[in-house]
């Protein structure tokens, strides 16, 4: 049975599902983000807060706008709404000093929510993080045809085993430009920890690669695992999650 979730009004009228659990007595804060058409639900998450409340870890984790619980179509949001999206929940509902979980599209938005809030966040552990993603891993991997159908019907109509079938719209891929951090130093210092499956056929394992390099903390830990893919959600899969989430907190 699903936990009862509650709801939070932002300023742009989208109500958001949340779930957290939190206690006074506990010290260590930590915050789930999602990847694209993911929700709180899901394998991983459940499994985060399973150890969360093992360890007396305050967790929340929420449904971005368009997604799961949450109101609104998922056509017809972008990056900038998931990113007002994080920073309304850490703003409003999160207590104290966080550590961000982020998972595929989740990993970029913890990168944006941490410059965005600085001072609210000690620490990242990041997931096959889809950095850049409807540029590096949507546009530019788009062929001509496919690129002017975006530009002439304003959305392109992707089929995955995985999800049902859903649109890349234009103005996703116009949003995501003004939030674009591989092309200059990132100006993030606190300890980052990252896992990657080599079998990720969704996000390249080279891109955390990349992403390494562009990070300014000198605290910063990787971890390919050569049989994974991009769910990370193996049991030996999650041992490693909460292994990485534990580096930080210690």
């Amino acid at each position: 049975m699903k936990k009862i979730h509650d709801t939070l009004k932002t300023s742009n009228g989208n109500s958001l599902a949340y779930i957290y659990d939190y206690s006074s007595k506990n010290s260590t804060n930590l915050i789930w983000l999602g990847g694209l058409n993911s929700d709180m639900h899901g394998t991983k998450a459940e499994a985060i807060s399973n150890y969360a409340k093992l360890n007396n870890y305050n967790l929340c984790r929420f449904d971005y706008s368009g997604h799961g619980l949450s109101s609104g179509n998922f056509d017809d949001f972008t990056i900038s709404d998931w990113l007002n999206d994080s920073i309304s929940i850490l703003d409003n509902i999160c207590k104290g000093k966080q550590l961000l979980i982020g998972s595929s599209m989740g990993g970029w938005i913890s990168l944006l929510l941490t410059l965005e809030r600085k001072r609210r966040v000690n620490g990242i552990v990041l997931l096959a993080p889809a950095i850049d993603m409807t540029e590096i891993l949507m546009w530019e991997n788009f062929n001509s045809d496919e690129k002017k159908i975006i530009e002439e019907k304003g959305y392109l109509e992707v089929f995955s085993d995985n999800y049902p079938p859903y649109k890349i719209t234009k103005k996703l891929i116009e949003d995501g430009r003004k939030h674009l951090i591989m092309n200059e130093k990132i100006s993030i210092e606190c300890p980052i920890n990252i896992i990657h499956g080599i079998n990720d056929v969704s996000v390249p394992w080279n891109l955390s690669n990349k992403l390494i390099k562009k990070i300014a903390s000198k605290s910063i830990t990787k971890n390919f695992i050569k049989d994974a893919d991009h769910s990370l959600s193996r049991a030996s899969d999650l041992k490693c999650i909460f292994f990485s989430i534990e580096q930080i907190i210690k």
